[in-house]
């Protein structure tokens, strides 16, 4: 019923605006093709140019969509799937394109720098400010050829602010449900003149909240707590122009948080997770005439350590602390230039590291584990743009070199007891490893008029193993998983059409077919051995090995409805079918033949829409995301239900400067579940209050 009532709420809202603005001339539409793009081919592009599937989210848009983190307006994107089913109290957002499952499969940048880890884990989105960010964008499809490693289902990049004035600031208070409440704040500034001169940005986030209890009721123990977040962070960018060909730029951001696990038995903060960000970046630029060259050195450094404390069916309490820092270390260099007539060539090259060392100690018995583990990737790429018949027709070839390593991987473990499943103490060195990829692609486009163009490309992903699973052997929630440091990198092949076509001067039509085909994917199979770590029951042992070949045969359409210059109309629609095409069992494996089953956490049908409004009284969004069903399980035994969601975000400007908000998410409170079993916030409101100077 609620289902039936937010579609309604949707098409009597649609008509009535509609209805007001069909005297409304076109020549107040935006022709959105004209925008440029740089992460399709590296280079400034128009995107009515690129031969492929790119989305182009402004800051206007995200301020005005219901946004508590940044990855909140990527489900307005087709074919990006966002998992945070705990709404701002998550520890992590899980963000997949494609029908690809895990997020380490998608490559996230912040202004050019990667936010995916060399060492393997999620991406922490809660560090990105969304308040700091100038436009997001999206690449669909494998974008290896000129990004490497996690590259496979797209690209996301996100580029933040820089300053256009002498003096710009804003300053934003909020508040909501679960006692949520926070701000901030970001200031810049630019004293260029004569196309030479500094600029500068600062921006800080608070925010804190009690949270809730994600146990179902029937399942809650004295041990179901409610979460809770506090989390803080603060930024800079500074900037000089040399002059109207040089300029150098340093970035620098830091971030704190900890969030409940929504547990407690006796230590007062109950269990949690606790991580601390630092990131830093220095970039070249440097125009020349037909040519441009680009420089980029980062670092990245990530402290995580959480406590985790309960009460196992024996009624035995069990404590333990963990840690890992994880560091990565790069640095990438293009060069860019029209060599030959029609030709437009980029070279580069990109050098990373990643490193992890962690630790395990058990309060309540005397086990400890140590680990740590090193990877490199040493990168050449090319790409070569080329256009024939008057710019009708654009071939775009690119391929990429990559040389990873895996070196200096070992573990220790001190008195072991059953609470780790080890029996003795010992000291483990892992073999060195390497692996060479090669990443060809290829793309051809025709212009068919000045409104419309078809494309066909071949594209080609690949994913490096974890560290995680190269070096360290230990207890997981699915059992006990033994090390194994001969994994190698996945890889996907894609072959893709689509159409891209502008209706009226103010309708975009963007649609695509696509088949996609991975080799040496990474499941978890059972050695037939079982463990005791102290529960009720014995637990598997586990082996992570190269066993899947997957296949995913897709297709995406997006409608963008640009009525005026003050109605938008969106929506999207996806549909993925991603199954397992063969599946190499072991005769000592004790999990079943996977051959033909579906991949985990892959919704079938993806659909979104939503309306944006804004006129001389107030500003007004509303969306509606539909996510199907899909199995949390490699067997395919449990299948988690399918949800429908309205979100609205109500805006009034007040005397040029302040605008007050008010932030709804889930307006009908529908109750989901996630693939833990553990249910969703339900409704959340937010308000706040923003002074812009």
């Amino acid at each position: 019923m609620k289902r039936i009532i937010s579609y309604m709420v949707m098409l009597f809202f649609v008509q009535s605006v509609i209805g007001q603005v069909r005297d409304t001339s076109s020549n107040d539409s935006v022709i959105m093709i004209n925008e440029v793009v740089v992460t399709a081919t590296r280079t400034e592009r128009k995107l009515v140019d690129v031969p492929g599937q790119v989305d182009l989210i402004k800051s206007a848009e995200i301020e005005n969509f219901p946004v508590n983190n940044i990855d909140d307006i990527l489900k307005s994107v087709a074919n990006v799937y966002v998992n945070r089913s705990w709404g701002v109290y998550s520890k992590n957002s899980s963000v997949t394109m494609r029908g690809l499952e895990s997020s380490d499969r998608t490559l996230v940048l912040i202004d050019g720098v990667p936010k995916n880890k060399l060492s393997g884990g999620p991406v922490n989105w809660h560090s990105i400010n969304p308040d700091n960010v100038d436009r997001i964008e999206i690449l669909k499809g494998p974008g290896s050829t000129l990004y490497g490693n996690n590259a496979m289902g797209g690209v996301i990049n996100i580029i933040t602010r820089k300053p256009t004035k002498n003096l710009q600031a804003s300053l934003k208070a909020f508040g909501g449900q679960y006692n949520t409440f926070g701000g901030s704040v970001n200031l810049m500034g630019s004293e260029i003149e004569n196309q030479k001169g500094f600029y500068w940005t600062f921006n800080g986030i608070y925010r804190q909240g009690d949270g809730y209890i994600f146990e179902l009721p029937e399942n809650r123990d004295v041990t179901d707590v409610q979460t809770y977040l506090k989390e803080y962070g603060a930024g800079t960018k500074l900037g000089y122009q040399l002059n109207k060909s040089n300029s150098i730029e340093f970035l620098y951001d830091y971030y704190d948080e900890i969030r409940g696990a929504g547990r407690q038995v006796f230590v007062e903060t109950g269990s949690y997770n606790m991580y601390i960000t630092n990131q830093a970046k220095i970039r070249y630029i440097r125009n020349y005439k037909n040519s441009k060259f680009q420089a980029l050195i980062y670092y990245q450094q990530e402290d995580y350590s959480s406590v985790k404390e309960s009460l196992n069916d024996y009624n035995e309490y069990k404590l333990s602390e963990a840690t890992s820092d994880k560091r990565d270390k790069g640095t990438w260099i293009t060069w860019s230039k029209e060599i030959f007539n029609k030709h437009f060539c980029t070279f580069g090259g990109e050098v990373k590291f990643g490193d992890v060392i962690g630790d395990e100690i058990y309060r309540t018995s005397p086990d400890i584990i140590n680990y740590n583990g090193f990877m490199s990737n040493y990168a050449l790429f090319f790409q070569d743009e080329m256009s024939f018949f008057e710019n009708k027709f654009k071939v775009v070839f690119g391929v990429r070199n990559d040389l990873i390593r895996f070196i200096s991987g070992e573990q220790e473990i001190i008195d072991p007891s059953k609470a780790t499943g080890f029996t003795e103490s010992f000291y483990e060195s892992f073999n060195s490893n390497q692996w060479n990829a090669i990443s060809p692609k290829l793309s051809i486009q025709y212009t068919l008029d000045s409104q419309s163009n078809i494309y066909v490309s071949y594209g080609t992903g690949i994913k490096p193993p974890k560290l995680d699973d190269l070096c360290k052997t230990g207890k997981i929630n699915k059992g006990f998983r033994i090390a194994n440091p001969n994994l190698k990198p996945e890889t996907l092949s894609n072959y893709e059409i689509g159409y891209n076509r502008v209706l009226f001067d103010n309708i975009f039509l963007n649609t695509a077919l696509y088949y996609s085909n991975g080799e040496d994917f990474q499941y978890l199979g059972g050695t037939g051995d079982s463990i005791d770590t102290g529960g009720s029951e014995l637990k598997p042992v586990l082996y992570r090995e190269n066993v899947s070949q997957v296949r995913v045969l897709g297709s995406e359409i997006s409608l963008k409805y640009k009525i005026n210059k003050n109605i938008f109309v969106a929506a999207t629609y996806s549909y993925n079918n991603s199954i397992i095409l063969k599946y190499n069992t072991t005769d000592s494996s004790t999990l079943k033949d996977l051959t033909g089953l579906h991949i985990v956490e892959v919704s079938p049908h993806l659909f979104y829409s939503s309306i944006n409004w804004r006129n001389k009284y107030f500003s007004l969004h509303i969306n509606c995301n539909y996510t199907d069903s899909q199995w949390a399980d490699d067997e395919n035994t449990f299948l988690i239900e399918d949800y429908f969601l309205t979100n609205l975000k109500l805006s009034k400007e007040l005397f040029k400067t302040f605008n007050v908000y008010i932030d709804v998410q889930n307006i009908f409170d529908v109750e989901y579940i996630d693939r833990k079993g553990q249910v969703s916030p339900g409704r959340f409101m937010i308000g706040g209050i923003k002074y812009t100077l």
